[in-house]
């Protein structure tokens, strides 16, 4: 999805900084300090990576014997678009994205709520579902007026085009 949100604004004109996971972001705090540098220089962030709840509490610097592992443990990852929305800007326009299991509309608004969205694009995720990779999906786009877009079967490239003039929108009102 981010290659082609990148195409889109460029397209539009828009100056457009791509934050590359993993390349330039190993980890989600690496995102988070990437980003939180860049934040300030923008009028918009659209954020569609899937960066997972939880990490490793520990982490060895050598392989783990199968006979040696008897559990993980695991800590949670920061919220990125939560807590880049407390340094959000006046005028700032965030867009988010979401994955979920049960619940996809009224966990989607709450999450636009709680992280100062102005829209949030959410997919169901199930068993025979899932989002990854270059194929049409099915999504809801949710904004902060309460509006509920669907897409059935799109591509992530119109999707794309879709969350780039919404941007452009929210810049404007």
């Amino acid at each position: 999805m981010g290659k082609y949100l990148t195409w889109a604004a460029k397209k539009r004109g828009h100056k457009v900084t791509w934050v590359c996971s993993p390349e330039e972001a190993r980890t989600a705090t690496d995102l988070l300090k990437k980003l939180r540098g860049l934040i300030k220089n923008y009028d918009a962030l659209v954020m569609a990576s899937a960066v997972c709840d939880v990490r490793p509490s520990r982490v060895s610097a050598s392989k783990i014997r199968k006979d040696k592992l008897h559990a993980v443990s695991l800590k949670k990852n920061p919220d990125i678009l939560a807590a880049l929305a407390k340094r959000k800007k006046p005028g700032q326009v965030f867009i988010g994205f979401a994955l979920e299991s049960e619940n996809v509309l009224k966990n989607a608004f709450r999450k636009l709520k709680q992280k100062k969205l102005e829209a949030i694009l959410v997919q169901k995720v199930t068993r025979t579902q899932s989002p990854f990779g270059d194929k049409k999906i099915d999504a809801f786009l949710l904004d902060k007026a309460r509006r509920v877009e669907r897409f059935r079967s799109a591509t992530k490239k119109k999707i794309a085009e879709t969350l780039i003039r919404r941007a452009e929108r929210f810049l404007i009102d």
